[in-house]
């Protein structure tokens, strides 16, 4: 199986984003970053490898400053369902992010929201 099926087991399979965190480390995904305009994400592989999806969307407008507060609240949205990822992706641009960073593997496994202006991380459990 190639690292495009991999990933969209890993999607289809994922009860909750800690388990599609889990789910990708296991087929060597060491850290993936997302970009909020365009929804392209790169995943890159402990061997070094690399693997681009292209995003389907018309391009989103993202907020000039970012608003730590926002990004908080789009995340505990979509944490507790109260948002699907498009709107997700939708609260985390109104609140300036640009883009962000998942570190899968290591002891300190994280997501890193950035903007201009700021950033907020938060631990993968």
């Amino acid at each position: 199986m190639e690292h495009n099926e991999k990933i969209k087991a890993c999607y289809q399979a994922a009860k909750n984003y800690p388990d599609l965190a889990k789910r990708l480390s296991e087929i060597g995904v060491e850290s993936y970053t997302v970009d909020t305009a365009s929804g392209t994400i790169l995943y890159r592989f402990n061997q070094g490898q690399t693997v681009l999806h292209p995003g389907n969307i018309n391009a989103r407008t993202i907020a000039e400053n970012f608003n730590e507060q926002k990004t908080i609240e789009a995340i505990r949205n979509n944490q507790q369902g109260k948002s699907t990822y498009p709107e997700f992706m939708t609260g985390i641009a109104e609140a300036g992010v640009r883009f962000y960073e998942a570190t899968l593997n290591g002891s300190n496994k994280r997501v890193t929201y950035i903007g201009i202006g700021g950033f907020y991380e938060e631990k993968i459990p």
